[in-house]
C-alpha cells in the first residue's frame, strides 16, 4: 500500500490509549448520585466521558469495519489507497475505543460498586416481563421499582462486557501481528473471534441506539448524557427504587436548583456537598 498504514507506524498509541484512561481515570474527581432541588444527578463529568468516547470509538469502529469487510461480510472498499485509508480511520477510532474503555475500567476498579450497579439481580427476568409488559398494556403487568438501570439494561450490560473483552483482546493481537511474527492459524482464530465479537457489539449498540435514544420514553435519561441530570419527576416514575435508595442515604440537596440557568454553581451548596463527602475521588 502506498499509504502509510497508523497500525504499522503508530503501533505504540494503542497500548498508550489504555495507559492514558487509567491515569485520567486516577486523577479524576468523581461525584456520586444526588437529588438536587427538581432534578436528579444522574451521570458525573467522567461518566459522560467515558461514555460518548467509548461510544463514538464503537460506533466508527463498527462503521469501518463493516466497510473493510469481514470474515463472513464482503469488502466495501477496492484499492490499496482506499483499504489504507479506512485501516487508518479504524486505528483513530480504536483509540477512542481504547481510552473510553479503560477510563470506565479505571473508574470502576476505584469505586467497585459502580459495576454492581449495572450487574443484574435475582429479579431480572421478572422485573423485565413486567416493565415492557405495563408499556405494552399487559393487564396482568405491574410496573416495577427500578433501581438507577433497568433489570433489562443489566442483563445487556453482560453482552457488552462479553464483546468488549473478546473485541479488546482479538484486537490487541491483530495489532501485535504489524509488529510480530505471530503464528497464521493463531491469528486465523483470532480474526474470527474478532469479527464475531464485533457482531455481537454491533446487535447489542443498535439495541442500546434504540431503548436509549430513539424512543420518546428514554429522551429525558439521554438528555442526562450531556446534562447530567434527569428530572426528579422522571427518575421518581422510571426508577424509583433508586430514589428510594437515594433519599435513605441522605443524598439529598436542600436547593430549588443548585445549578442555575446559566449553569453556575451555587459556592455554598457546593461546598456543602463536598463536606457531606458526596464528592469524592
Amino acid at each position: 500500500m502506498q499509504e502509510t498504514l497508523l497500525f504499522d507506524q503508530f503501533t505504540w498509541l494503542v497500548f498508550a490509549a489504555p495507559f492514558l484512561g487509567l491515569l485520567a481515570a486516577g486523577l479524576s474527581k468523581r461525584q456520586d448520585p444526588v437529588i438536587r432541588g427538581n432534578r436528579v444527578l444522574r451521570h458525573d463529568g467522567p461518566a459522560r466521558v467515558s461514555h460518548w468516547t467509548h461510544a463514538v470509538g464503537t460506533a466508527l469502529l463498527l462503521v469501518s469495519g463493516i466497510i473493510l469487510g469481514t470474515r463472513f461480510t464482503p469488502s466495501f472498499v477496492t484499492g490499496n489507497d482506499a483499504t489504507a485509508t479506512w485501516f487508518n480511520v479504524h486505528f483513530v477510532f480504536a483509540l477512542f475505543f481504547l481510552f473510553g474503555t479503560f477510563y470506565w475500567l479505571g473508574n470502576t476498579i476505584i469505586s467497585r460498586w459502580r459495576f454492581g450497579e449495572h450487574m443484574p439481580t435475582k429479579n431480572a427476568i421478572t422485573y423485565t416481563l413486567n416493565h415492557y409488559g405495563s408499556l405494552l398494556g399487559v393487564r396482568s403487568c405491574t410496573y416495577p421499582k427500578e433501581a438507577k438501570y433497568f433489570e433489562s439494561e443489566r442483563m445487556a450490560f453482560i453482552l457488552a462486557i462479553v464483546a468488549t473483552v473478546a473485541v479488546l483482546v482479538s484486537g490487541l493481537f491483530k495489532v501485535l501481528a504489524h509488529a510480530l511474527a505471530l503464528p497464521e492459524g493463531f491469528m486465523n482464530a483470532m480474526t474470527w473471534v474478532h469479527d464475531i465479537s464485533a457482531a455481537l457489539m454491533l446487535l447489542f449498540f443498535l439495541a442500546h441506539v434504540f431503548f436509549g435514544a430513539v424512543l420518546p420514553v428514554s429522551w429525558k435519561t439521554l438528555k442526562s448524557m450531556f446534562t447530567g441530570y434527569v428530572p426528579l419527576e422522571h427518575a421518581k416514575h422510571e426508577h424509583s427504587a433508586w430514589i428510594e435508595e437515594l433519599e435513605e442515604k441522605g443524598a439529598v440537596e436542600t436547593a430549588t436548583d443548585m445549578t442555575g440557568e446559566a449553569g453556575e454553581a451555587n459556592a455554598p451548596l457546593a461546598a456543602q456537598g463536598r463536606k457531606d463527602g458526596l464528592e469524592h475521588v
